[in-house]
């Protein structure tokens, strides 16, 4: 257990300072929020709290936190890029332990970043989150965690990881047109409406407002559920398929 602690603490350093992190964690979704909320403050009322502002925010933490799957996959397999992955192959650390140490110091960073991003939001922004932050949070650090297995399984997993990297940010962008996450998705007919199901956002959205602005937790409960299964799969996915050769 030493040497997994010894790995946690390493990358904990590591994942708390790194930048895209921090730009997939605040300042991009910031950035998002504030120009979309702007550019569509004359198509919401602003009744009971539904602006722009707050529509935005509910779409862009959740599309910004899958995004950052696309760091995770360079993570996974920086031993190899900064030619230390040899250390790794003779040392006796069990594969578990440096995938998980992996996994959880992300997923720790991700959770801190859309706090400060959520306390933005909820005070400068006056996001109203009708008493509902906590369950907010909870949902996007479980979409944190899928988020953090999906990278590392794509890096761990695939040989040529640099190049997967460049293309994985085509199918998140596309879940994130169906979820809604740049403009409301309701009046495009029953077919596209269907269609859109296909993509975790989509869940994770519309959990999201139904629980705030309905009381409703039927959605968000399945999109909170259904993100943890899938990262705890793609963990296990992960641990079984990675080779310490791997880092070579």
């Amino acid at each position: 257990m030493s040497e997994f602690n010894a790995l946690f603490k390493l990358n904990m350093k590591k994942r708390i300072k790194d930048s895209f992190l921090i730009g997939y964690g605040v300042t991009f979704p910031i950035m998002l929020i504030l120009i979309l909320g702007y550019m569509a403050t004359k198509y919401y009322s602003g009744e009971n709290g539904i602006t722009s502002y707050y529509y935005y925010s509910m779409v862009t933490i959740p599309f910004c936190t899958f995004l950052s799957s696309i760091t995770l996959i360079y993570v996974a397999r920086e031993e190899s890029l900064h030619k230390c992955g040899e250390r790794f192959i003779i040392a006796p650390i069990r594969k578990s332990y440096i995938v998980l140490a992996k996994i959880i110091p992300a997923t720790i960073s991700m959770a801190v970043y859309n706090l400060i991003l959520l306390l933005i939001c909820r005070i400068i922004l006056k996001i109203n989150f009708n008493g509902r932050f906590l369950e907010v949070y909870i949902l996007i650090i479980s979409l944190g965690f899928m988020a953090s297995a999906l990278g590392t399984c794509i890096g761990l997993c695939t040989k040529d990881f640099m190049a997967v990297k460049n293309i994985v940010s085509t199918p998140i962008l596309i879940m994130a047109v169906l979820g809604g996450s740049f403009f409301p998705t309701g009046s495009l007919g029953i077919l596209f409406e269907k269609f859109s199901y296909i993509s975790p956002l989509t869940w994770v959205n519309r959990g999201l407002f139904m629980m705030i602005n309905d009381d409703i937790i039927n959605i968000y409960i399945t999109s909170l559920i259904m993100a943890l299964v899938l990262g705890v799969i793609f963990t296990f996915a992960s641990i079984k398929a990675f080779k310490k050769e791997a880092f070579l």
